[in-house]
C-alpha cells in the first residue's frame, strides 16, 4: 500500500434523504455493518487521510452510527444544512471543510455510501493511475458508457467543486472535464442502491453467489 498521505483526501458524501428507498440507505445493514460504516471503513483502509463525512438528513442518528467506529484523528463529519438541494451543496461543504483542516490538500475523492461494491483497492487504483498521468486534472470510475464516482480531482479543479449546487453531485464537473480526467473501469460501479427493489435484488444476487 502507498505511504499515508494527508495531501489527498476523501469526503463520503452522506446528507441525503433516501426518499426512493423510503428509509435511510445509509444504516442499510449488509455484512454485519450498516453502508454508512461500510463505506467508512473503507475509506480508512486507504492511505488517505482525512476522511470528511457530510451528513444531512437525519444527521444525529447517522452521527450515533459512527459515534464509536470512527478515528478521531482521521475523520472529520460537517453538517450540510442545504442538504434537500441535492448533493451539489455536499460537495463543496465536503471541500470547504477539507481546505479548512488541511490547506496543503493536492486532491481529494468523492465516496457515496450506496456503492455497495466499493473496494479500497480501487481507490488506491484510482491515484496510482492518476499519478502516472500528471497532464490529466483527476480520475473517474468507468461503468455502462459513463464515468462516475468514486472519482478523484486534482487542486485544479477545486475552483469548480466548490462552486457546486443542485441534485448532480460532482457530474457536472466530471461531464465539463470528461476529456481531461482518466476513466478507470469499475464494471461494479453501475450498481447502486436507490430504491427497495434495487436493495432486494441486491441481497438476491449476493445470496446466489
Amino acid at each position: 500500500m502507498p505511504a499515508k498521505t494527508n495531501k489527498t483526501a476523501i469526503v463520503l458524501l452522506a446528507a441525503g434523504a433516501s426518499t426512493r428507498m423510503g428509509k435511510a440507505k445509509q444504516l442499510l445493514r449488509y455484512q454485519g455493518e450498516s453502508l454508512l460504516l461500510r463505506s467508512l471503513r473503507i475509506a480508512l483502509e486507504t492511505p488517505f487521510y482525512p476522511v470528511c463525512i457530510v451528513l444531512g438528513a437525519r444527521a444525529e442518528e447517522m452521527e450515533a452510527e459512527l459515534a464509536y467506529e470512527r478515528d478521531s484523528r482521521d475523520t472529520l463529519i460537517v453538517y450540510n444544512s442545504a442538504w434537500a438541494s441535492g448533493m451539489g451543496s455536499s460537495v463543496a461543504i465536503g471541500m470547504e471543510a477539507l481546505l479548512r483542516a488541511q490547506p496543503e490538500l493536492e486532491a481529494v475523492f468523492f465516496i457515496l455510501v450506496d456503492q455497495p461494491y466499493l473496494a479500497a483497492a480501487h481507490l488506491i487504483n484510482l491515484k496510482q493511475q492518476l499519478d502516472a498521468a500528471p497532464e490529466k486534472m483527476g480520475a473517474a470510475s468507468a461503468y455502462e458508457h459513463t464515468l462516475g464516482v468514486p472519482a478523484l480531482f486534482r487542486k485544479a479543479l477545486f475552483p469548480e467543486l466548490l462552486q457546486l449546487h443542485g441534485q448532480k453531485g460532482a457530474k457536472p464537473v466530471i461531464e465539463k472535464y470528461r476529456g481531461q480526467l482518466l476513466a478507470v473501469p469499475f464494471p461494479q460501479g453501475r450498481i447502486d442502491l436507490d430504491t427497495p427493489e434495487d436493495w432486494k435484488e441486491f441481497l438476491q444476487n449476493e445470496d446466489s453467489l
